[in-house]
């Protein structure tokens, strides 16, 4: 951008505090960097969401405006999927005329130089008020996502919570009907299509589109016919300065909220398939589980007893991190980009994982990540990531790769050149 913003307003839907999972931590990283070049003073998040909620202190001023109601996400779903505006359901379910004049009415208030739309979710209101310079943080491509679930679905004949996130922004009676299988399958390729739709028309109404993974960037280019369409890479810490304590046991980790689907259906899929790989590969394995939700749920972890440990929460990541053999991700489904991986790179910490578990991600081996998609692959990979020799071999990679491809002080050129910023001592642009 040619003008230096001086003043910028995010919208968005998602809760961006506390930084409990990783769309919070993406956003945590981009409101991290408005206040460090802009001062807090000058940066506004409208949030989309419940105005009673107790929320923690944040070094930015925050704006919340009640999201939908059921009834009008019920009118908004019977009027916007189905009629001349074609939104896809996610967009409908936040959609309500009273929720755009109140956004309007803010957004002239608060007359920042930038907007930043957090998702097709919020940029359908973008698209029905005046044009400003207005960027599009569109996370991920929604369409290759609900195209993952479908295919693996189809594998498993079966799909548990397949609505994800976007289900439980539905009235109560639409997500209770849209888990029958008979129901979802079909909602799902109507959702991929809609979701598809909108996210190919939106780089004609934004300055800029932003996509985490740099493969998903290539493909909307293509499918949207816009030169606009840019790599925000996310904006995390600089890592950890603590020296890895490594002993040489087969102790894993886990990391990742249980109650994200896609994390529950990895586990389910890792601890009820390849048990009997590993244990023949890797007689002493252990797997932490860090993240919140419970593995009493997961009747899959019984049979592993006590080398499976949920620990639930844990505030300080080196504590469990800097100590183990390695991270494992055996993700089945995904698009974007995987946050736990980057926090594994940043520690130098090696990863074993699937393809879907290293996802938007420039990594192999020399990058210190093991990737195999079978449980042979997986326990083979569990059994050199063990051996020291290997690990620190891995470890040296890893962190050679977020220094030179994922670190703060990459990321960060890419977001003052996308959002028009400029570093305190830069001076004007």
């Amino acid at each position: 951008m040619n003008t230096p913003t001086r003043s910028v307003v995010l919208v968005t839907a998602s809760e961006p505090e506390p930084r409990t999972f990783g769309k919070q931590v993406v956003l945590g990283g981009l409101l991290d960097h408005l206040v460090a070049r802009l001062g807090a003073e000058n940066v506004h998040v409208v949030l989309v969401g419940d105005p009673d909620l107790e929320r923690p202190p944040v070094p930015y001023d925050l704006h919340v405006l009640r999201r939908p109601g059921s009834r009008e996400q019920l009118r908004s779903l019977a009027t916007r999927v189905l009629g001349p505006a074609r939104s896809a359901l996610q967009e409908a379910a936040l959609w309500s005329p009273r929720l755009l004049r109140e956004i309007g009415t803010l957004l002239d208030d608060l007359d920042a130089d930038l907007q930043v739309w957090d998702t097709i979710r919020t940029a359908q209101y973008a698209r029905a008020l005046p044009r400003k310079r207005r960027v599009l943080y569109a996370d991920d491509l929604f369409s290759l996502r609900y195209r993952s679930i479908l295919a693996h679905a189809r594998e498993q004949q079966e799909a548990s919570d397949p609505l994800g996130d976007f289900g439980k922004m539905l009235p109560g009676p639409a997500r209770r009907l849209a888990g029958r299988p008979a129901v979802y399958r079909p909602l799902l390729q109507l959702e991929q299509r809609l979701a598809a739709r909108s996210e190919d028309r939106a780089p004609a109404d934004f300055d800029a589109t932003a996509l985490v993974n740099p493969d998903e960037t290539a493909l909307l280019a293509q499918r949207s016919g816009s030169g606009s369409v840019v790599t925000l890479l996310p904006l995390l810490g600089s890592g950890s300065d603590r020296p890895r304590t490594f002993s040489g046991e087969p102790s894993y980790v886990f990391l990742g909220s249980l109650e994200f689907q896609p994390n529950r259906d990895a586990l389910r899929w890792f601890l009820g398939t390849c048990r009997e790989a590993v244990l023949a590969a890797v007689p002493d394995f252990r797997l932490a589980l860090v993240g919140r939700g419970s593995v009493d749920a997961l009747p899959e972890a019984a049979a592993w007893g006590d080398r499976v440990r949920p620990l639930g929460w844990v505030p300080d990541l080196d504590d469990v991190l800097l100590s183990a053999a390695g991270l494992l991700s055996p993700l089945q489904t995904g698009s974007g980009i995987k946050i736990k991986v980057l926090e594994s790179l940043s520690r130098g910490l090696p990863v074993v994982a699937t393809s879907f578990g290293v996802l938007g991600l420039d990594v192999d081996e020399s990058a210190g990540c093991l990737v195999a998609d079978d449980p042979a692959g997986l326990a083979a990979a569990l059994a050199r990531a063990a051996d020291p020799d290997v690990n620190a071999l891995l470890s040296a990679g890893a962190r050679r790769r977020w220094d030179e491809r994922y670190s703060p002080a990459v990321a960060r050129q890419a977001y003052d050149e996308v959002l028009g910023l400029v570093a305190p001592d830069a001076g004007p642009a």
